[in-house]
């Protein structure tokens, strides 16, 4: 990967890319991601011009489009509405929303590790990376699949629990192919400040494994809430391929005012260095209070990247939560790049280690308790167990700190350009206590 920057994919209109900033930047200065090192959208170091949370070009919006929120529309009652409206307000623009105090009642009954089974809800996907016979089909079902990934949030006025450090969450998604197997995923929290969540998932008859990272901060920006999701790296072992991959920002909006819901906003670049293709999207957020512009609008390209030759293959453009075509420049046809609702067709749930194989690191072990409380709707006891796991956490920390020893994550390792998996840990764990 020692590509120059200026000639990578996503390295023009960076300024509105999705940056994921690595650990070091936070503790050495010189660490960035797989991504900034290469010039993908570097973005500024002030996160919050690094999002794009309005329309850059309202004028060439459809004024008359009226945004539709539908499933997005906030669910909580008008008095927890209240509530959460009164602890936001207090807040200065900028604040990572994780490192405050969050009561109970606006809690849901997972942890942000567990949400990370997500990548594997259209599992089935997979299946289709490495069977093109082209670079270019390889390329459009790597993309398919990382966009079927994507979580339809609804707006609740609720997040998931802040892992804490060390925790993990394994699963196991069932292909129904015996030909195909299973897709064994485990995830770590390897760091608390930043907070940094990275996870390995692997299919031995695929070929296939993927591994990635993500800040799991939410920063408050005065009317919105913007969740970021890091990169991601996807091997096809047999044809020695890597495809790395950004993911878009969620952005929670109208707290206050203006249309109210949860979209994907930002740029994804899925790039093969090896095939010199990639593909690029900007998850197009609407406008200003949503005055015009579109509920998950999407703009695309497929296009060579290589020395002398950047010509377009192929545009993409639709709404991400019905379908997005794909039209050939130069023939002019139209394709189904990716169909949400079909995808849902393919739907693969997941299931976790078997619960005596559990460590005791889990995410359903460490917030079992508060789980239990929150669903029963018992948030004098949520509140009370949540507690005591983050006071066990800061008593950790500080025996360690004065015992001079330092967290060392299971499955992970620290590098200068973000997280990278401890595959023989990882294979010996899964092998061990992940059976099918």
């Amino acid at each position: 990967l020692s590509q120059p920057a200026d000639s990578s994919p996503g390295a023009e209109g960076s300024e509105r890319g999705s940056r994921m900033s690595g650990p070091a930047e936070a503790e050495q200065g010189d660490q960035r991601s797989w991504f900034s090192w290469l010039g993908f959208g570097a973005g500024s170091k002030d996160e919050e011009t690094s999002v794009p949370y309005e329309s850059e070009n309202p004028e060439a919006e459809s004024a008359s489009s009226q945004a539709k929120a539908s499933w997005t529309m906030d669910t909580t009652t008008k008095e927890q509405e209240k509530g959460w409206r009164s602890l936001l307000s207090g807040l200065a623009k900028g604040t990572d929303v994780t490192k405050i105090g969050i009561p109970a009642e606006f809690l849901r009954p997972k942890s942000t590790l567990e949400c990370l089974a997500a990548h594997m809800q259209h599992g089935k996907l997979l299946n289709d990376v490495s069977q093109g016979d082209t670079d270019l089909d390889r390329l459009v079902a790597v993309s398919r699949w990382h966009v079927s990934g994507l979580i339809r949030e609804v707006f609740d006025g609720k997040k998931p629990f802040n892992p804490v450090l060390g925790e993990t969450s394994s699963w196991v998604f069932d292909h129904e192919d015996p030909a195909v197997g299973s897709t064994k995923m485990i995830a770590e929290q390897v760091s608390h400040h930043p907070p940094i969540s990275a996870l390995y998932l692997d299919n031995q008859p695929l070929g296939v494994s993927v591994e990635g990272w993500m800040e799991t901060g939410a920063k408050f920006y005065g009317n919105s809430i913007a969740v970021p999701f890091g990169e991601r790296k996807l091997k096809i072992h047999s044809l020695d391929e890597e495809y790395l991959m950004t993911m878009p920002t969620m952005q929670f909006r109208g707290l206050f005012f203006g249309s109210r819901g949860a979209e994907w906003a930002g740029d994804v670049v899925i790039w093969c260095q090896k095939t010199e293709l990639v593909c690029e999207l900007n998850f197009r957020p609407l406008g200003f209070l949503g005055m015009w512009g579109e509920w998950h609008k999407v703009e695309g390209k497929i296009r060579h990247h290589k020395e002398g030759n950047e010509d377009t293959i192929a545009t993409i453009e639709g709404t991400w939560d019905q379908q997005l075509i794909m039209t050939d420049v130069t023939s002019g046809k139209e394709s189904v790049f990716y169909d949400f609702n079909l995808s849902a067709e393919t739907k693969v749930t997941p299931r976790m280690a078997m619960s005596s194989d559990l460590l005791p690191t889990d995410s359903t072990v460490v917030w079992g308790k508060v789980s239990e409380a929150l669903i029963k709707g018992d948030m004098s006891t949520a509140n009370e167990e949540k507690h005591k796991v983050e006071q066990y956490q800061r008593d950790l920390r500080k025996a360690e700190k004065e015992k001079g020893e330092m967290f060392i994550p299971q499955f992970f390792s620290k590098t200068r350009l973000g997280w990278d998996a401890k595959k023989a840990e990882i294979k010996t764990f899964m092998s061990d206590h992940m059976k099918v």
